[in-house]
């Protein structure tokens, strides 16, 4: 409920809206502000702070809370509820309030949601904005349909693994704003709401409608495109959603292709994130750089959202990836012509977002002037475009880069040259092309001539030279006489207003010449709306076009910037095949090769079925086991992606899913400590990987005791190798885990050199072969800042640990044998003992009972030695 109790018509009005607009905020237009009332009210005022006042009284007596914002400032306040998740619904009023009889009629106009906004203003940007439907069934199958309205772009399918896990994992590139959900099982519900808040914290969520009787699918879906049963509850679960949202944009989305499982190399949210893909790791550091943010050259909207898309759902196709690749070199082969073609793209509106806004009635006369140039710029640079130096795949795009000659000439022949701001402005349409149009706006100008004759004839019959007809929306048209001439006002004059130095008039003459001016221009301006609805229709047949051309202008756009990086860089193309092989030579850290410069050291790497498809990492802390880990899963994010690679030579054998896990970090909200989320995240890649995934594990079994974590390390190295059979790389410091690569025929051992000198140490980041057992944490303390005093005691007693016999003294819990240590684990000292020696040196075979009880006896005078397993 609003918390408004009606009691006066307008509140009584208002609540009618609210009953059918439950869990929307309702702006509700009264003449130039949108009110909110009650609760509303309060949560406007707070939300985007308002003031928040009150009028009434109501049906009781009391005062009603209310708060509004201006009408031509909406947008802004918009923007800023739709970022914090509330669904909005703009009522309007439908008629003029001078002509209305009793209350203006009004009437929701517009709902406005995280995942359904149009607008640039109110989206902020032009990355993709998706409204998503996840769906799981009774058999835990999932589905997913995603859309993003603003660019016509539909993607569905099943979810790539079973349950809940597997459905996040599907949905994690999306980033969704807004995600409806259903669930069977009322558990699994829950357990898929804990999910997408903890994957996508800032989407708003909701239940999805159940009326799915009243659903349908978009009608540019052909009868091949009717999905399966579980796919198709979730696209209906969005239509129905879309029908009462954007009822307009519905019929103008198109499916768009994402390849399924298996033809996509799998990336989920938590490696999209801890690969930086998109975002930086840390989410308070939204400056911090990408893969995105440094491959991102594209010169055009819709060219940003397409390598978006194609950096976080990187193909799994042999076919489809070389095809790609064979258009960035034909680019590259271009030289020169290459920078010509993006110096032509650059500046080309965003046609997709202009072409959905016509579809929803939400189209600026100057948007419809930036469609026409830039459809007119692709018209003409397309046939110079295809010339020398193609691909089959960059002559698809090329051909679908080509408008419609006929859009393009309706567009010339019917708009103005230089259109207005605003479609409430006028001059529309060229003369000629709208006759009813022309006819009114001549009338206008007539009315208007009319106005000027009757103010030289009135200066010339008064032989007052200064008077003249103004205007104001009060009073309307009147005659305007300074004071010094005001005895010569003649008498058919009638006073009208009277201000600072003059009096206004008017008479009849000019109250019919107001009428006929009124009159002329509204029905200019009720012609030139008629008009502009009718061209607005004629676009619509024109959307779908439209929306195939920005789609090939961003592959065109995100090739080109390919080829770019790759002529500029001096980037490779990496040879992409069926083989489980992993190699390439130099290869650097797409991204802080650009920050670092000639400061970043390459390194190879070499993967494979065969020998060599396990590798595990130590080395010092800083010395870039995290940045190589996270080098070789850009490397294959890259070449599957159809992108040019740094490195001097790369082969990568096709990856299906690549799973990382890296950082530390908690979820304290949800009752699991660091170590549990890190297991949490251990078990889901092993369980889902397979001998075509690439797993990066970093310092696995960190967050618990020693001798726990490695155990835990021992055993999953084990089962990456026995078992899961993936190429993967494993970090640790776990240094008495490199013992196990010998018995493990698929793996090795490799480290990070350090020099150490006079001058202290010294990280090469050059990786060699074979393992080291130092991790110089107290070299990273001093870099740190650590106080001096605290690492001379950390020195002293890091060389007592590592120092050969050297033990610490026994616990004060008892006496007996000291217990000796390395850096990496406790280990008690597992020489023998006296009394050890002498049970050995018993002949047990020959021992008569007489003889054992007198050992027995001889051995109970010793002292006891302290059991290996107890702590010092």
């Amino acid at each position: 409920m609003s918390g408004a109790s009606a009691g006066t018509p307008l509140l009584e009005q208002y609540e009618g809206v609210k009953a059918r607009y439950p869990g929307h905020l309702v702006l509700f237009r009264v003449g130039d502000f949108y009110e909110t009332f009650g609760d509303d009210a309060r949560l406007l005022s707070r939300e985007v702070d308002v003031v928040l006042t009150a009028r009434g009284p109501d049906a009781r007596g009391d005062r009603v809370p209310m708060a509004g914002v201006p009408h031509h400032s909406v947008e802004t306040y918009l923007g800023r509820l739709v970022q914090k998740g509330y669904k909005v619904a703009l009522c309007d009023q439908l008629e003029d309030a001078r002509f209305a009889k009793g209350l203006v009629r009004r009437d929701v106009t517009r709902v406005v949601t995280p995942g359904t906004v149009v607008e640039d203003r109110i989206l902020g940007g032009p990355d993709h904005n998706f409204l998503a439907a996840a769906v799981i069934g009774a058999d835990r199958a999932g589905a997913y349909a995603a859309v993003d309205i603003t660019t016509g772009e539909w993607f569905h399918g099943t979810a790539d693994g079973p349950g809940v896990d597997g459905l996040l994992s599907t949905l994690g590139p999306f980033r969704p704003r807004e995600v409806l959900w259903h669930a069977a099982d009322r558990a699994v519900g829950v357990a898929l709401v804990e999910g997408l808040r903890r994957e996508f914290p800032t989407a708003r969520l909701e239940d999805a409608p159940s009326a799915l009787a009243e659903a349908e699918l978009p009608e540019a879906w052909s009868a091949s495109d009717v999905p399966p049963p579980p796919v198709r509850d979730a696209d209906l679960r969005l239509a129905a959603y879309l029908k009462f949202t954007q009822p307009r944009i519905l019929p103008h989305l198109a499916l768009a292709d994402r390849a399924a499982g298996g033809t996509r190399l799998v990336l989920d949210a938590k490696t999209l994130r801890h690969l930086e893909i998109s975002r930086p790791m840390n989410p308070d550091d939204p400056s911090g750089a990408t893969l995105l943010s440094t491959w991102d050259e594209t010169v055009t909207a819709s060219g940003r959202r397409t390598l978006a898309f194609w950096l976080t759902n990187p193909l799994a196709d042999v076919d489809r990836i070389v095809a790609r690749q064979d258009a960035v070199e034909a680019l590259v082969g271009r030289g020169a012509a290459l920078d010509e073609l993006r110096g032509e793209l650059r500046g080309i509106a965003d046609l997709a977002r202009i072409a959905t806004r016509v579809a929803g009635r939400r189209v600026r006369p100057p948007e419809l002037a930036a469609l026409r140039s830039g459809l007119r710029a692709l018209l003409e640079g397309a046939t110079g475009w295809a010339g020398e130096g193609t691909s089959r795949a960059l002559a698809r795009v090329l051909r679908d880069l080509r408008p419609p000659a006929g859009l393009v000439d309706l567009l010339a022949t019917t708009l103005a040259e230089d259109l207005p701001a605003n479609e409430a402005d006028g001059g529309l349409f060229r003369p000629g092309c709208a006759p009813e149009v022309d006819g009114a706006r001549s009338e206008e100008a007539d009315a208007v001539a009319a106005l000027e004759a009757l103010e030289r004839r009135e200066q010339a019959a008064t032989g007052i030279r200064t008077l003249k007809i103004g205007y104001n929306q009060v009073f309307g048209y009147y005659f305007e006489v300074t004071r010094p001439h005001l005895a010569r006002v003649p008498a058919h004059f009638r006073r009208r207003q009277t201000v600072a130095q003059a009096e206004r008039f008017t008479s009849d003459e000019l109250d019919v010449l107001e009428h006929r001016v009124g009159a002329a221009r509204e029905a200019a301006r009720s012609a030139e709306s008629a008009r502009w609805d009718r061209f607005l229709r004629e676009l619509d047949g024109q959307v779908a076009a439209i929306h195939r051309v920005a789609r090939a202008l961003g592959e065109l756009d995100a090739l080109a910037t390919f080829a770019h990086l790759a002529r500029t860089r001096g980037y490779v193309r990496p040879q992409v095949e069926a083989s489980a092989a992993l190699v390439a030579r130099e290869l650097r850290h797409p991204v802080l090769d650009r920050s670092l410069a000639e400061g970043f050291v390459p390194n190879d790497v070499e993967l494979d079925a065969g020998a060599a498809r396990l590798l595990v990492l130590t080395g010092p802390n800083m010395s870039g086991k995290s940045t190589y880990m996270r080098s070789v899963g850009l490397l294959v994010v890259l070449a599957q992606a159809g992108s040019f690679v740094p490195a001097k030579f790369a082969r990568v054998g096709l990856v299906t899913q690549l799973f990382t896990r890296m950082g530390f970090t908690d979820e304290i909200g949800r009752g699991k400590s660091s170590f549990m989320v890190e297991m949490t995240e251990v078990a889901e890649i092993l369980r889902s990987a397979d001998p075509r995934s690439l797993v990066l594990l970093d310092e696995v079994g960190r967050g618990t005791s020693t001798f726990d974590g490695l155990a835990i390390a021992w055993a999953t190295l084990r089962h990456l190798h026995d078992v899961t059979r993936s190429r993967s790389v494993l970090a640790t410091h776990y240094h008495q885990l490199t013992e196990l690569v010998g018995d493990l025929s698929a793996a090795r051992n490799a480290h990070f050199a350090v020099k150490e000198g006079t001058e202290g140490v010294v990280f090469l980041h050059r990786l060699v072969p074979g393992s080291t057992d130092r991790s110089y944490g107290v070299h990273v303390a001093r870099l740190a800042g650590v106080p001096a005093d605290v690492l001379t005691e950390a020195e002293r007693l890091l060389q007592s640990l590592e120092a050969d016999g050297v033990s610490l003294p026994p616990s004060r819990r008892g006496g007996g044998r000291p217990t000796r240590y390395t850096q990496a684990v406790l280990v008690a000292d597992a020489s023998p003992g006296p009394v050890e020696r002498s049970l050995a040196a018993l002949d047990v075979e020959r021992l008569t009972p007489d003889e054992a009880k007198e050992a027995l006896r001889r051995l109970q005078g010793r002292p006891r030695d302290p059991s290996p397993s107890e702590p010092p």
